[in-house]
C-alpha cells in the first residue's frame, strides 16, 4: 500500500508539473515562489514534529496524535490558500453596481455542510461506542478532516474566482447571444447526438471481455496465493462478483449520463455570454485562463448547425485532459465571430484562435 501511495504521489507531482509548465500562467518567478512555499511547508512540518515529540506532551501519544493532525490540517489549509493566491493572482474586479453570482460557491458550501454533518456523526459515535472502539470514528473523522480541510479551502477560493469572473462576463459581455426555445431544444438534441458519437457507451461485449480478463487474473493469483481450495474459491467468487457489480453500474451510468446532461442543457438559460474573463453557455461557466483550466483552441464550423468549438485544457489530479465546448451561432450573428476572434487573440495569446 505504501508503494502504491508513493507511486500515486509521484504521478500526481509529475502530472501537475507538466500541466503547470504548459499553462499560460507559467513563469519562472511564480515557479520559484511555489518552490519556496513547499520548502516552508517542509520546514514547518519538521519544526512542529520536533516540538511535538520533545515538548510537554511527549509522554501522551494520544495528545501528540491529536495535535499533529490539527497542525497538519492548519499547515495544509494555509499552504493551499497561499498557492492559489500565487498561481491565480488575477481576481476579476466587480463594479459596485453589479450583483455577484454565488453558483459555484453554493456547490462548495453544500460539501462543507456535508463534511460538518459527517464529523458530528463521527463525534457522536466516539461518545457512545465502547472505549476499545473509540479509535475507529476518531480515525475516520480525522482522516476526512485532514483530506477535506485543504480541499475545501482550494475549492472555495477557486469558486469565488469563478463567481467573480462569471458576474463580470454577464454584466459586460463582448457578445451576448440569445436563442428561441425551438432553437435551444434543437441544439440540445444535436449536442446529445454529438456527445454519444464522441464518447460512446461501455458495451456489454466489452464488459464481458473485461470480466474474462479479470477472471483470468484472479485465477492466476489464486494459483500462487498459498490458500486452501475453499478459500481461493471464496476469494475468487467475491472479487468476480465485485467486478460484475462495477461493470453493471458503469453500464447503467453510461446509458443514463447522456440523458441527464441533455435534461440539464434543456433547463439551462438559452443564451451565451462571451467576456473578458470567460464564457458562460450551456449552463456552464469556463474561464479563459485559470491555473487548473485554460483555453487551448477556438475554431468555428459553418455547416449546420453553425457553431464555435472551444477546446479547454484542464487538470484532473494526475493528468491533463482536453474538453471541447460547443456554442451555437444564432442566425445573422456571424459578424460577431470576427470580433470574438480579435478579442480572444488578445486575451489568450498562447491559444490557437482560428474562427474566420
Amino acid at each position: 500500500m505504501q508503494i502504491g501511495l508513493f507511486i500515486f504521489a509521484i504521478l500526481t507531482i509529475v502530472g501537475a508539473w507538466g500541466f503547470w509548465r504548459r499553462s499560460p500562467l507559467y513563469s519562472v518567478k511564480i515557479t520559484l515562489k511555489i518552490a519556496g512555499v513547499f520548502l516552508l511547508i517542509v520546514a514547518a512540518i519538521v519544526g512542529v514534529s520536533m516540538a511535538i515529540l520533545n515538548g510537554p506532551i511527549r509522554h501522551s501519544p494520544a495528545a501528540q496524535a491529536i495535535l499533529a493532525v490539527v497542525v497538519v490540517i492548519a499547515i495544509a489549509t494555509g499552504a493551499t490558500g497561499i498557492l492559489i493566491r500565487i498561481t491565480d493572482a488575477h481576481v476579476a474586479q466587480l463594479p459596485p453596481s453589479v450583483q455577484l453570482v454565488t453558483i459555484h460557491r453554493r456547490r462548495v458550501q453544500r460539501w462543507f455542510w456535508r463534511t460538518v454533518v459527517y464529523e458530528l456523526i463521527d463525534a457522536g459515535a466516539a461518545l457512545v461506542l465502547p472505549y476499545a472502539w473509540k479509535w475507529l470514528p476518531l480515525f475516520l473523522g480525522g482522516f476526512v478532516l485532514l483530506l477535506c480541510g485543504p480541499m475545501l479551502m482550494g475549492f472555495y477560493m477557486r469558486a469565488r474566482r469563478l463567481d467573480l469572473g462569471m458576474s463580470v462576463v454577464i454584466a459586460g459581455p463582448w457578445v451576448h447571444w440569445q436563442y428561441t426555445p425551438a432553437q435551444w431544444e434543437s441544439w440540445a438534441k444535436n449536442q446529445l447526438a454529438w456527445e454519444r458519437s464522441k464518447e460512446g457507451n461501455l458495451t456489454w461485449r466489452a464488459s464481458f471481455v473485461l470480466l474474462l480478463i479479470c477472471a483470468a487474473l484472479f485465477g492466476l493469483g489464486a494459483l500462487f496465493s498459498g490458500a486452501s481450495f475453499r478459500e481461493n474459491v471464496a476469494i475468487f467468487g467475491g472479487l468476480l462478483a465485485f467486478v460484475m457489480l462495477l461493470l453493471i453500474g458503469a453500464n447503467w451510468f453510461g446509458r443514463t449520463n447522456f440523458e441527464r446532461r441533455y435534461r440539464r442543457l434543456l433547463a439551462a438559460p438559452p443564451e451565451a455570454y462571451f467576456g473578458d474573463e470567460g464564457l458562460f453557455c450551456n449552463g456552464e461557466y469556463s474561464p479563459w485562463i485559470l491555473s487548473g483550466k485554460y483555453l487551448l483552441e477556438a475554431t468555428a464550423a459553418s455547416d449546420a448547425p453553425a457553431r464555435l468549438v472551444l477546446t479547454f485544457q484542464s487538470f484532473n489530479g494526475t493528468t491533463s485532459v482536453s474538453e471541447a465546448q460547443r456554442v451555437l451561432i444564432p442566425e445573422g450573428r456571424w459578424p460577431d465571430v470576427a470580433l470574438l476572434q480579435q478579442k480572444l487573440q488578445a486575451r489568450c495569446p498562447k491559444a490557437f484562435i482560428h474562427m474566420v
